[in-house]
């Protein structure tokens, strides 16, 4: 079994206003022996989905969609 501990930084971009916004989330990703990987997101401390697991909200038109991207990667010391 694999494990890797990172720190991962997304930013959010409304397709109908253009707002966009970045934040931070702490991930594991597991690799298992059969080679399947499993995610495990927090943020702020508290356990939640995957920045994209869900259909997102602009905060500032309150429409969307609101299109996610991975901006950075850093992996935390084991």
């Amino acid at each position: 079994m694999f494990s890797e501990r990172v720190v991962e930084r997304y930013r959010f971009t409304c397709a109908r206003c253009g707002e966009h916004s970045d934040d931070v989330y702490q991930a594991t990703h597991v690799t298992d022996a059969f080679g399947d990987t499993f995610s495990y997101y927090s943020h702020g401390g508290y356990p939640c989905e995957a920045p994209a697991a869900e259909e997102t909200m602009c905060p500032g038109c309150h429409c969307g969609p609101v299109h996610v991207g991975l901006l950075s990667r850093v992996a935390l010391a084991t």
